[in-house]
């Protein structure tokens, strides 16, 4: 197994049980305790779980999430160069999912296109597409006010039943070991569910993003294609398949 899939899989139990122990990682990963021990050791030295003796918790410093108003006045003009480099991405007659947050919300205002339907959980993304008469469908669920997005068990049933030509989804982190994160289980199983549905899925992302890690994983790198303004330097481009709003793109098999 490799060791982006091992680390995603060791965030996932910490986040299920809080603690886990290294026998239970033994069990669950399928691979010595010597390799539970250093993957444990090589995560607390990067901040992203707290190692302690026979185990170790996550580290959940990264749950609070802003308020939909503040991030949609953070990043502002990267986040509008990467919206339009998402909507020229969108052709006639596709089906699309338009994930909630504040970076998607600016991609409605460059759409051309008009015979597209959107599904989408974003409460303000509801009065953008109706005023640009595009076709909509919203997907049922509970309300978290804090990101105006519908998500629980019975949204992501929902778009489990459909199909995506094309999804663009947000995400609250981008990391080399783990993936793409975010901060609510809810809000990462509806984007998980959408990805599974998708012929192509893409991640608009802000540069800030990179090297971010959240409590919830709902992907791995190679399952999407980054949407972004550009890449720190530090991160290692062949981890991800990416496309930069300025038209440089790296999109391998």
């Amino acid at each position: 197994m490799l060791k982006q899939k091992r680390w995603g899989q060791i965030i996932d139990c910490c986040r299920k049980k809080e603690v886990v122990t290294v026998d239970e990682l033994v069990n669950i990963l399928q691979v010595s305790p010597a390799t539970v021990r250093r993957d444990l050791q090589e995560m607390d030295d990067l901040n992203i779980i707290t190692r302690f003796h026979g185990g170790a918790k996550v580290n959940t410093n990264q749950l609070d999430e802003p308020h939909m108003l503040i991030k949609g006045e953070t990043y502002s003009s990267e986040k509008k160069a990467v919206a339009r480099r998402a909507a020229k991405l969108i052709q006639d007659h596709q089906m699309i999912y338009l994930d909630a947050g504040s970076t998607t919300l600016e991609i409605i205002p460059y759409i051309t296109v008009k015979n597209i339907t959107v599904v989408t959980p974003g409460i303000p993304h509801i009065a953008a597409l109706a005023k640009k008469e595009i076709s909509t469908i919203v997907p049922g669920g509970p309300l978290r006010p804090g990101t105006e997005a519908i998500a629980g068990m019975t949204t992501i049933r929902q778009i489990e039943e459909m199909y995506f030509d094309v999804a663009f989804l947000g995400t609250n982190g981008i990391h080399e070991q783990v993936g793409f994160t975010t901060t609510n289980e809810m809000e990462g199983g509806t984007k998980a569910a959408a990805l599974k549905r998708a012929k192509t899925t893409y991640i608009v992302a802000d540069n800030s993003k990179f090297g971010i890690l959240n409590p919830v994983r709902f992907a791995n790198l190679e399952d999407a294609i980054v949407l972004t303004d550009k890449i720190p330097s530090d991160f290692d481009l062949s981890l991800i398949r990416f496309i930069r709003s300025n038209g440089e793109t790296n999109i391998h098999d």
